[in-house]
């Protein structure tokens, strides 16, 4: 039995749908499908019929001899997202270096889920059953029940992760600059090694696991990541991760890094092992403090400009020195409006250790700052007295603060190396979407091998959707009118598969073609920026 039915759109039109029921033998249920029909004119109260139902209306006044049945439906699926996961999937190459750990069906099964969790990040995977009934995509002929996912999750093994990893690793360019770091997410799972209490970005009091996140910076495309255990620091994960790529091919690597991984032991172990790098130097280290010292008089003078513009200038001064026969490079820079935003930020941590000393609440990383700006005096009558060096505080805001420092490898030239710098923040980004994925940021494993392929899910995922995101990013609207902006200052990527859900394709059990709707505006578009052909 069929019946019309309305459902209201968020942009305020009435779309109409034509609801049957009918009865699915296999599941012995009754189900329901609905094909969207057309839209209510919101004058008359008429319903304006859509193409693709004109076109399935003629179809069935061409009815088989002697019978007045109409062609009947075999399936509606939404193709929309799929034409653009499909795309990007061949684009990048997904499945082939997929099938260099995993065979055919699973591989298959694996890019299901990927697919699913694109296109739907925020939804759990128990849920992906009903979306690949839906939707056109691999492994549709058998759609995962969430017993099956877990028995998938169980299946996986570190080895075939790895040999996707070593084969994913070479679509890395050279001369691109990997960005590495490290970020946490908290966990309720149980029975995991991993999940240990330490540093929590998140500022939670729960244990966690710790991901190293590998990624292009041109290409911004994710190639590669590690779970470490959640009490780890930056700076000793760094020589087995870089053993890690070794064992895999990556010979010619050069990475980008944050300040949390320098020590001199770091900085010797990958001038031995021929790594280019590039990072920030701690501002205690005492080579950097006279560098600081010696270049202040000058830094600021013209012919150091690095970067100027209404905002701010950058000035930057170079130095040239050896390590254990390598050589190195340590720029030192100021910015003239940054310095501003840097005191503040100093004198508010100021605030908040002598708050930390009051209170007795100590974080064992500032406690060489607590020895340099606090005095604490403690007396049987008065108690915890905390004193402020004000005389150290403003030597060290005065001579240090507002300025920074990169040590280098392979830039030579403090400009490129600045610059190369600032892109870093695109692998921030990423975190932030990774970590987004992992079910809201909570692990609710239980063990090693599902953690391990939960996370190996929403990365394969992960890459599908920052190759999206970059594209829109680097499309111009209009090139041929000069106009800077690009497609992501319309659609983000969840919107992007929002507008593609309603594109769908309507197939007969008999000789009819498939049937599919007229594009709206947004669709056409889309089609256009990623080369898509229905």
């Amino acid at each position: 039995m069929s019946s019309i039915v309305f459902q209201h759109h968020p942009n305020g039109t009435d779309y109409a749908y034509m609801s049957s029921s009918y009865w699915d033998a296999e599941r012995k249920t009754t189900r329901t499908r609905m094909i969207c029909i057309g839209k209510k004119d919101p004058r008359t109260g008429e319903i304006i019929y859509n193409k693709r139902w004109k076109e399935l209306q003629a179809e069935q006044q061409d009815k088989a001899p002697g019978t007045d049945m109409p062609p009947a439906v075999s399936s509606t699926l939404s193709i929309g997202p799929s034409l653009l996961l499909q795309a990007v999937t061949d684009k990048l190459g997904l499945k082939r270096s997929l099938l260099k750990g995993f065979d055919a069906d699973t591989t298959s099964q694996l890019l299901a889920l990927a697919w699913f969790f694109a296109s739907c990040p925020a939804q759990r995977a128990y849920l992906a059953e009903g979306w690949m009934e839906s939707h056109r995509c691999p492994h549709q002929e058998s759609p995962l029940a969430s017993p099956r996912i877990t028995e998938l999750l169980q299946s996986i093994s570190r080895d075939q992760i790895l040999s996707f990893f070593k084969s994913w690793l070479r679509r890395s360019k050279d001369t691109e600059y990997l960005c590495f770091d490290i970020s946490s997410v908290s966990t309720y799972g149980t029975y995991n090694p991993y999940d240990e209490y330490g540093y929590n970005r998140d500022g939670e009091s729960l244990p966690q696991i710790n991901i190293a996140l590998l990624m292009g910076m041109e290409s911004e495309i994710p190639f590669y990541y590690e779970i470490l255990p959640g009490s780890l620091h930056d700076v000793s994960a760094l020589p087995a991760f870089t053993a890690m790529l070794g064992k895999l091919g990556m010979t010619k690597v050069s990475l980008m890094m944050d300040k949390g991984f320098y020590s001199q032991k770091n900085i010797s172990m990958l001038l031995e092992n021929g790594i280019h790098f590039t990072m920030p130097v701690p501002k205690n280290i005492s080579r950097v403090k006279g560098y600081m010292d010696g270049d202040r008089d000058d830094l600021e003078l013209p012919q150091n400009i690095l970067v100027s513009d209404e905002r701010s200038t950058v000035y930057g001064i170079t130095h040239r020195t050896k390590l254990d026969g390598k050589r190195l490079y340590y720029h030192v820079f100021t910015d003239t409006a940054m310095r501003i935003e840097h005191v503040a930020k100093f004198n508010a941590y100021m605030v908040e250790l002598s708050r930390e000393l009051e209170t007795g609440e100590l974080v064992e990383s500032h406690a060489e700052d607590y020895s340099l700006f606090f005095t604490v005096k403690e007396t049987p009558v008065r108690g915890r007295k905390v004193i402020w060096n004000h005389d150290a505080i403003k030597a060290y805001r005065d001579r240090y603060v507002g300025y920074w420092s990169l040590v280098t490898s392979c830039e030579p030239d403090a400009r490129t190396a600045l610059l190369q710098y600032r892109k870093r923040d695109k692998v921030e980004k990423q975190f932030d979407n990774l970590k987004n994925m992992i079910d809201g940021n909570r692990l609710r494993t239980k063990g090693t091998v599902s953690n391990e392929s939960v996370v190996f899910l929403r990365f394969l995922s992960l890459i599908i959707t920052e190759y999206i995101r970059k594209v829109l990013r680097d499309t111009p609207i209009d090139p041929r009118l000069g106009n800077t902006k690009t497609w992501i200052t319309r659609y983000s990527v969840p919107e992007v598969f929002n507008r593609l859900e309603s594109y769908t394709e309507i197939v007969f059990k008999n000789t009819y073609k498939p049937i599919h709707p007229e594009k709206t505006k947004a669709q056409r578009e889309i089609f256009q920026i990623f080369g898509l052909e229905s």
